[in-house]
């Protein structure tokens, strides 16, 4: 009983010092951000930091990886292919985009990975590399399913058409998440929707 509680005290502690970095990285910089400003924010001591991470890159890369599985955890649900009117389907994704848009880490984790993503190393790249892949991926899946039940065109290329959305969605967030905060991402991603689904699903 006592190891149990020790272990989930260790694991709470850990993922607070991974939000105190979260938030230090998005004002200051990956880079610009010392080990000594995270420790000072957490107000812990060195040593209590490498009981949790290896260093700065682990620290990040233990971020990168919490945020990344579950942002994919979330978007899996948006299945096209779902026996729902289209317009039912098209309020699924706004509930999903309102829920990214209000959580805080979402913003945070997006501008981090966005606007530092030249300088970042190739590990980090990778990784998110191969979720955009996933993402399409799932997408190009769920479009391929919902050809096969009549609801969308068949003389469109699931993966394509896929690779279209994400990197719309993708550049949305950038300019919400970088460039302009005041940018309405809601009403820019169900524009984008409204586009893709009216434009693909029939009826």
């Amino acid at each position: 009983m006592k190891i149990t509680k020790k272990r989930s005290d260790g694991l709470k502690r850990q993922s607070e010092i991974m939000m105190i970095a979260l938030e230090l990285f998005s004002k200051k910089g990956y880079h610009n951000t010392k080990l000594e400003d995270i420790l000072k924010k957490a107000g812990i001591a060195k040593g209590t930091f490498y009981l949790h991470f290896n260093g700065k890159d682990d620290l990040l890369h233990m971020i990168v990886d919490s945020q990344l599985e579950e942002m994919y955890r979330i978007l899996s649900v948006l299945d096209i292919s779902m026996d729902k009117p289209l317009d039912e389907v098209i309020k699924i994704y706004r509930t999903i985009a309102q829920y990214l848009i209000r959580d805080p880490k979402i913003k945070t984790f997006a501008r981090i990975m966005l606007k530092e993503a030249m300088g970042l190393d190739k590990t980090l790249l990778q990784k998110l590399n191969d979720f955009y892949n996933k993402i399409i991926a799932m997408s190009a899946a769920y479009i391929a399913k919902a050809q096969g039940k009549g609801r969308v065109f068949p003389m469109l290329d699931p993966y394509f058409t896929s690779m279209c959305i994400v990197g719309s969605i993708k550049e949305l967030v950038f300019q919400w998440s970088v460039n302009d905060e005041s940018l309405d991402l809601e009403k820019a991603i169900m524009t984008a929707a409204d586009i893709y689904f009216r434009g693909m699903v029939k009826g």
